[in-house]
């Protein structure tokens, strides 16, 4: 059951079977354990630190922080895997959509600057 979800976007399991979804209208993210039961939520309409505004993409790293592409306020963030905020990953991008985590620990984010006309994809070897 999606608890207190208003509009599931995209999805993505941790390292330890977790379900994170995140929420465009309600401005968050949800954590689900394994078996599928609502175990935090985090995030919050905003701009300050911690708050979110239409999260889209979501992953987490080899250390299980979570990343999330913060759409409406233009940036990526990064929270640890208790839903703590940790630091703004970047705040230069227009539309930020998903984000990936690749191979050598580059973490991917495509942008989706006006919807259906243009598309970046940028590589961030740190972050």
């Amino acid at each position: 059951q999606a608890q207190g979800m208003k509009y599931p976007r995209y999805i993505t399991v941790d390292g330890e079977g977790n379900i994170l979804v995140s929420d465009f209208w309600s401005h968050s993210v949800c954590v689900y354990n394994e078996d599928g039961q609502f175990q935090f939520q985090f995030g919050g309409h905003g701009s300050g630190d911690g708050q979110l505004r239409s999260p889209c993409g979501i992953c987490t790293d080899r250390a299980g922080n979570i990343i999330v592409a913060d759409w409406g306020n233009h940036r990526v963030e990064l929270f640890d895997k208790t839903g703590r905020f940790l630091k703004h990953i970047t705040t230069d991008l227009k539309g930020p959509c998903a984000v990936a985590m690749a191979t050598q620990g580059q973490l991917v984010v495509t942008e989706n600057v006006t919807v259906g006309r243009d598309y970046n994809v940028s590589i961030l070897k740190k972050y």
